[in-house]
């Protein structure tokens, strides 16, 4: 029997050739777009999972208030891992961690590396990175030892054994010996720890001291049960109220901790990543929606086409039916054949998502490998996709076969309205589904545009950002004058951050304040270029200058007033003074002491998804990061003769730069991201959904073949039929239009609440995705229509 509805399968499947190809790939495309995104799914849920020990991991978090106002950062002082450990009984061991780049001397070569991570000597007894060669015991105990990954290890050494052997890094300060002491695997792609090389954190400075406050530092808990979480986090506000007794702080300001358990980090916290940008659980369901979506749209195809066609089957289910064929029998023979081209589809479902991997990884900016789609686990979702799939489209079509009377059918008193009904429901359901991710494509792209364009404070374009180290900063009065040689360099500064991102946090006070009282505010050390550099607006007061520089550097000055602070509109207000009150009031900066000299507009330090806070700007001698600000006449003459100039004062350093609009990019890369899979998937859903209705209208088409050809014959224009087939269509498409308005705006609405700098959502954006449903819609039913009211009536006529 099995073998006789095989036949019978495969033989009405290649009858319909056509409605047989829109099927398998309809389904093909729906299934290959859910199993990458499944891939991405499931790769972001797997953050950390590869750590043994994962469950009694915390990561910790610092939250202060000042004035009532409350941040979070993910770094530490160097204080929380010893203390907490000294004071705690759950906490077992600690590690710090802090991310520098470095340059890297292995014999003549020169390296830049951007992952040399400082790590304490239990970093391998609490996370589960496999060290290859070396004893995990003391491979990092001991100032000036390296550990190299795998790849770095091949990089540097070859085939040798590197242990033992040495390599000069210079990680911002001047240049050292390390000894390498072992080689570890490359970090995993699912691992929010990134590392090239692995330094012993008890060659910084930091090291030696214990500190509350001047957190740089991620840290790490190792606790004794996982159930100690809670109980450890219950503990810490009240133990960090005992630790500052001369201090007398307002009632709402107050230093806290906060544990997160190490699963939970790349998705669930609302603190940046120590080592890499989270991950946005947000955007997590949206794509397993977007997965499902697709895929029901390449359901509702199958159904669609298989109940259209129930007219041309009825004879034979009814014939059937006389001849002692049971309804579950004739269930089962189109169930069989919905397996059939499932099973086909599914097949070139694999083949296609191999071919387009390149592009998926391209667009969610990922970089998995083929090998990926046969991992067991991903194969099991794809057999159940499939099953699945099988039963959802092919149960209601064989429901519908199987349940025709042979009475009525073989006397041709067939009636279909409720399948009828149901048909135009999908297709309702098809369209809404794509009108909203158009909507919501052409929201994302706008809100990305908004971005772009608004405008920032300061001037992102042409501006090269060179990371730096002590010898650039003591020659950095030889490199100002070398670079300035040449005519399309037209500033260059020495500060300790771009404008595109600030995180200092420092507390600032003015005389008269109470005792203990402080505002919040973020803080950037700069030179006497660095306005002109940036192109800040100064709106009251003057530019720091030589002399300002210079007071910094001596130390005969009076105490009071050494330094000079240039504040933004925010701060300004936040002191409660107007831009022209604020010159030369005295100012306390986390106990640097001086005037205020110029007000500068606001700008935009942070993600637009935060408010501009207050903002000063101090004079430092030394920074970490040096700005060229060029012409962008003849740029690529330009650097040539910015990296001669470096090589010959700064020879021990590769000329590695980035540009400043490019940093700006970056943080909005998930959004960015984002946007690219909507734009494919919205693309996707229209293909699919166009494909259905194809089918569908050429089935209807085919339908009323007589009907046209007898309209013509009494005289019916082209345009007149290509309406008549077509309208019915639209008014479904228009249905879909006024169900996906309210459920796209809700849902971009949602998305929207979370930048402070937001686009409005406006009426065109929803009329333009309507046009847009209509148009593609009317093109698809008009190709079929058009090809009907042109054919010869007497044709049309004979054919029946």
């Amino acid at each position: 029997m099995l073998r006789n509805y095989l036949k019978i399968a495969v033989r009405n499947l290649v009858t319909n050739r056509v409605f047989a190809g829109i099927n398998i790939i309809g389904l093909a495309v729906g299934l290959a777009s859910c199993l990458l995104l499944f891939v991405y799914i499931a790769h972001e849920l797997s953050y950390d999972d590869f750590q043994q020990k994962a469950d009694r991991i915390v990561r910790v978090t610092m939250e202060y208030s000042m004035e009532g106002k409350v941040g979070k950062v993910p770094e530490t002082g160097t204080k929380v891992a010893p203390e907490f450990g000294r004071q705690f009984p759950e906490v077992e061991l600690g590690v710090r961690m802090i991310n520098r780049d470095a340059v890297v001397i292995k014999g003549d070569q020169q390296f830049s590396e951007k992952r040399v991570v400082f790590a304490d000597s239990t970093f391998f007894t609490m996370f589960s990175f496999p060290l290859l060669k070396g004893n995990p015991q003391t491979a990092l105990a001991g100032p000036n030892l390296v550990v190299l990954s795998e790849t770095k290890a091949r990089t540097y050494f070859g085939m040798e054994n590197p242990i033992g052997k040495s390599l000069r890094i210079n990680t911002g300060g001047s240049f050292r010996d390390y000894s390498v002491t072992g080689v570890v695997a490359d970090c995993p792609a699912n691992s929010q720890i990134k590392y090239d090389l692995l330094t012993s954190f008890a060659t910084l400075p930091a090291a030696k001291t214990e500190e509350w406050y001047s957190a740089n530092y991620a840290t790490y808990l190792l606790l004794r049960k996982p159930d100690d979480i809670a109980a450890l986090q219950a503990k810490i506000p009240a133990f960090m109220k005992t630790q500052f007794p001369d201090e007398t702080p307002s009632a709402s300001d107050y230093l806290t901790y906060n544990l997160e358990p190490i699963r939970r980090v790349h998705l669930h916290s609302d603190v940046e990543g120590n080592f890499e940008p989270n991950g946005d659980l947000t955007y997590i369901y949206i794509f397993g929606a977007i997965a499902v979506l697709i895929l029901l749209i390449a359901c509702v195809n199958y159904i669609n086409l298989a109940t259209s066609r129930a007219v041309e089957r009825a004879q034979e289910v009814g014939v059937r039916k006389v001849m002692g064929a049971m309804r579950g029998q004739l269930f089962g023979q189109f169930i069989g054949e919905s397996v059939i081209v499932t099973a086909v589809a599914t097949l070139l479902a694999v083949l296609l998502a191999c071919l387009t991997l390149p592009l998926f990884n391209s667009v969610s900016d990922r970089h998995f490998a083929i090998d990926v789609f046969f991992k067991p686990e991903n194969g099991l979702v794809l057999l159940g996709a499939s099953v699945l799939v099988s039963l959802l489209a092919g149960s209601y079509p064989a429901l519908v076969l199987s349940g025709f009377q042979p009475i009525r059918v073989l006397k041709g008193h067939l009636k279909t309205t409720g399948a009828g009904q149901f048909r135009r429901a999908l297709i309702v359901f098809q369209f809404a589904i794509t009108a909203i991710l158009i909507v919501c494509t052409l929201l994302v792209r706008n809100q990305l545009q908004f971005v772009q364009q608004k405008k920032l404070g300061y001037n992102k374009d042409h501006v090269l950002l060179l990371p730096v180290d002590r010898e650039v900063n003591e020659k950095i009065s030889a490199i100002k004058s070398e670079f300035r040689q040449n005519a399309d360099v037209q500033h260059v500064s020495l500060a300790s951050n771009s404008p595109v991102f600030v995180g200092g946090g420092y507390a600032m006070r003015q005389p008269g304040m109470p005792e203990g009282q402080r505002k919040m505010v973020t803080g950037l050390t700069i030179d006497e270029d660095f306005v002109k550099t940036t192109g800040l607006h100064l709106i009251a007061g003057s530019d720091l200058n030589a002399v300002d520089m210079d007071r910094i550097a001596r130390s005969d000055n009076d105490s009071l007033t050494r330094s000079r602070f240039i504040l933004n509109e925010s701060a300004v207000k936040e002191l409660g003074w107007t831009p022209q009150q604020a010159i030369n009031q005295r100012l306390d900066v986390s106990g640097r002491l001086g005037l205020v000299k110029g007000v500068v507009s606001d700008f935009h330090f942070a993600s637009m998804k935060q408010k501009i806070g207050p903002m000063a700007l101090f004079p430092q001698n030394g920074g970490e990061i040096l700005l060229v600000k060029l012409s962008g006449n003849q740029l690529s003459n330009t650097l040539q003769f910015l990296e001669s100039k470096w090589r010959t004062l700064i020879p021990n350093r590769p000329f590695t730069y980035a540009f400043m609009d490019e940093e700006f990019d970056k943080m909005y890369a998930a959004e960015t991201r984002t946007g690219r899979i909507f734009s494919v998937f919205a693309f996707l859903s229209i293909f699919l959904a166009c494909l259905g209705l194809f089918g569908l209208s050429a089935y209807t088409t085919v339908q009323r073949t007589k009907e046209i050809g007898v309209r013509k014959v009494l005289g019916a224009s082209v345009f007149s039929i290509v309406g008549l087939l077509s309208k019915d269509f639209l008014k479904l498409v228009l249905v879909a239009i006024v169900v996906a308005v309210p459920i796209a705006w809700y849902a971009m609405n949602q998305w929207l609440q979370g930048f402070a700098y937001r686009v409005a959502i406006e009426w065109w954006v929803f009329a333009l995705a309507g046009i847009l449903a209509i148009g593609i819609a009317l093109i698809t039913v008009s190709f079929q229509s058009v090809k009907a009211a042109l054919l010869n009536p007497v044709k049309s006529l004979r054919s029946d």
